[in-house]
């Protein structure tokens, strides 16, 4: 019975001398960075902004011409209008359906002049930012490794309250040579 005794308590401080040693030994195992702020240290993000920024602007600029053209049409239309009596108007009738639907139509083109702005500034965003997303995560994965990291938190993320661990967006800005 003593012998059984032993056996569970030189077993149970084994058990807590090893949950001590690895609660200690993987705090350091723990790391945090802010990945906003690495990426927009990367001159391949600051350039891949300017293009969007451009393309956007493109986009805006036909969008606008649109718009103006289509304000246009309605006003021309709407002051021609005005200067006709009721019974003018009575018998335009079928001239006024199709007022009505060239301005529909205008307006659909004008959406979808909008969605495609929307989906080309997309696909441009996913193919300038993709490259520079794999390069920086190769990067951290690359100085975790080095520095034996087992988790890396990244701060600029909600999901995160607390960092203590050591900041590796040096020893990532240094493996990128930023």
């Amino acid at each position: 019975m003593k012998k059984i005794t032993l056996v569970v308590m030189l077993s149970a401080f084994v058990g807590i001398f090893q949950l001590a040693k690895a609660q200690t030994g993987d705090a350091s195992k723990i790391a945090y960075i802010n990945s906003m702020e690495l990426l927009n240290s990367m001159p391949e993000k600051k350039a891949a902004d300017e293009q969007l920024k451009k393309l956007a602007d493109q986009k805006k600029e036909g969008i606008k011409k649109q718009e103006e053209a289509l304000a246009a049409k309605y006003n021309k239309i709407q002051e021609d209008l005005s200067k006709k009596s009721q019974t003018e108007l009575d018998s335009m009738k079928d001239q006024l359906q199709k007022y009505e639907q060239e301005l529909q139509t205008d307006q659909q083109n004008l959406a979808t002049l909008r969605e495609d702005a929307a989906n080309a500034l997309d696909k441009k965003q996913a193919e300038l930012y993709d490259p520079i997303m794999k390069k920086a995560q190769e990067a951290v994965d690359a100085v975790a490794k080095e520095k034996g990291y087992l988790y890396v938190f990244d701060t600029s993320q909600p999901s995160l309250i607390y960092a203590a661990g050591p900041n590796i967006l040096a020893s990532v800005k240094a493996k990128l040579g930023l």
